[in-house]
C-alpha cells in the first residue's frame, strides 16, 4: 500500500508461518531435535505421537492460525533484539498478506506472511511523529491484578 514505514525502511523482516501442519512437517521437527539432541526418549517420542494425532487432521485455516501464533514467538524476539541495538522497529499486520505471499512466492513454500517488522534508524527531520508524545492505554485498563 506504499506506505513509507515499509518502503523507506533499511530492512523489511517477513515472518511466514506453515500454511497447515503436516506429518512431515511435525516428524521433520521432531527429527531435528533427536538429530541435535543426540537422543530419543520415550516422553519426546510419546509427544510426537500425540501431536501427529490431532495436528494433521486439523482444517488448513485452525493449522495455520496455531503456526502463525508460533510465529510471533520469533517475532518477539526480534523486537527485543531491535530495541537491544537500539534500531527502530515497527510492528505492521495492516498489509496485503496474499500480495507478500505472492511477491515472496511463499505459498510455493508452503508458508503464509503472519507479520511485518520494517527495521532500520528513523529520520527525525522527516518524521512528523517524533516530537508527538506516545499515545497509549494506562496499565490500569490493560492490566486486571487478581488478589
Amino acid at each position: 500500500w506504499n506506505q513509507s514505514v515499509v518502503t523507506d525502511c533499511s530492512h523489511l523482516l517477513v515472518f511466514a508461518a506453515w500454511d497447515k501442519y503436516t506429518e512431515d512437517r511435525i516428524n521433520y521437527m521432531f527429527d531435528l531435535v533427536n538429530e541435535k539432541r543426540g537422543f530419543k526418549n520415550e516422553g519426546w517420542e510419546n509427544y510426537r505421537q500425540q501431536l501427529l494425532s490431532i495436528y494433521p487432521q486439523q482444517a488448513d485455516e485452525v493449522s495455520f492460525n496455531h503456526a502463525a501464533k508460533q510465529a510471533y514467538i520469533a517475532f518477539t524476539h526480534a523486537m527485543i533484539a531491535a530495541a537491544f541495538e537500539e534500531v527502530d522497529a515497527t510492528p505492521m499486520e495492516g498489509f496485503d498478506a496474499d500480495a507478500v505471499d505472492e511477491i515472496l512466492r511463499l505459498r510455493e513454500k508452503g508458508l503464509r506472511s503472519t507479520v511485518l517488522l520494517p527495521i532500520g534508524y528513523r529520520n527525525e527531520s522527516e518524521d512528523w511523529l517524533v516530537n508527538l508524545e506516545k499515545v497509549r492505554r494506562s496499565t490500569e485498563e490493560l492490566v486486571t491484578v487478581l488478589d
